[in-house]
């Protein structure tokens, strides 16, 4: 049964659209707060080479920071060569800049994947639980831990850590929605997920992925008409943004059989222009291709 996935990541970003606004809490410092002061001091201290890692100048955050050996500029080289797809290296980086000081979250975060890109599972998956266990990290920050506890095959894991975060902050709609895949990808009912999924959408009705997802997951359950009836909100305009391939061929099947003819030659079109590119980008890139991921939205 396919259901599209989370975005993942696991270097430090912004707060993107699929997720809900910060926890509130009592404490005076929230956690979103500690892990914005944590990434403000990685920008005091080189703050040439944080805002070209901001802007994706990956190459120049390398060679700017690999003429020092202090601990904040060999957190940002190992999160830009993190980022380069260069694991052995970034990891060994993050391991001597731990021995000068203790790392940002983002940091260890990204080690942790590191590990676990290099098949190094049980290091991997005891820094995803020690940074989990810890209650302290922002929601965007769990949700990175839970999306890589799941690449290393632990989904019971990652429904556990977004329910954390759940617990936490009720409102946080990409954790509902994280949950509900990682619920289906451990094999529970799927029930669970259609419900974890209406959350998420109560939440934020306007999060045109949790909508596809949706109206994916009841097609696959042979509710054409309740997915029908659930698509009626999104425009043309929204399906452009949907990046899951698989999910627009099914759902423009069903919609050609509802009648609603505008919104099913918006999926065949975005679909046909979704593999178009990734052809275009497995022709011409002279390394490992980066493809659209045709199974969900990452």
């Amino acid at each position: 049964m396919e259901f599209i996935p989370p975005p993942q990541g696991s270097a430090p970003s912004e707060q993107s659209p699929g997720h809900s606004n910060p926890p509130t809490n009592t404490d005076d410092t929230k956690p979103a707060d500690k892990s914005q002061a944590a990434l403000n001091s990685l920008a005091t201290a080189q703050p040439e080479a944080w805002q070209r890692y901001k802007n994706g100048q990956l190459a120049e955050v390398v060679k700017l920071c690999s003429k020092s050996d202090s601990a904040d500029s060999l957190q940002l080289l190992g999160l830009a060569l993190h980022d380069l797809g260069r694991p052995l290296e970034a990891a060994d980086v993050f391991e001597k800049a731990s021995l000068l000081c203790p790392v940002q979250d983002e940091v260890r975060i990204a080690l942790a994947s590191c590990y676990a890109q290099l098949r190094r599972i049980d290091l991997a998956r005891e820094l995803y639980l020690q940074l989990a266990l810890s209650r302290r990290l922002s929601p965007t920050l769990m949700l990175q831990v839970a999306a890589g506890l799941e690449a290393i095959d632990a989904p019971q894991l990652a429904m556990q850590v977004c329910e954390w975060i759940t617990e936490q902050d009720e409102h946080v709609a990409q954790a509902y929605y994280d949950m509900g895949y990682y619920s289906a990808r451990s094999g529970q009912p799927l029930y669970m997920t259609e419900a974890l999924t209406c959350r998420a959408l109560q939440l934020d009705p306007a999060n045109v992925h949790y909508r596809i997802g949706l109206v994916s997951l009841l097609i696959q359950l042979d509710r054409e008409d309740e997915a029908a009836q659930a698509m009626q909100p999104l425009s043309v305009l929204d399906i452009r943004r949907v990046t899951c391939v698989s999910c627009l061929t099914r759902i423009a099947t069903v919609l050609a059989r509802k009648d609603m003819s505008q919104l099913a030659e918006a999926c065949v079109t975005r679909a046909d222009l979704l593999r178009q590119s990734k052809e275009a980008t497995s022709n011409n890139s002279t390394g490992s291709p980066t493809p659209i991921d045709t199974e969900g939205e990452r």
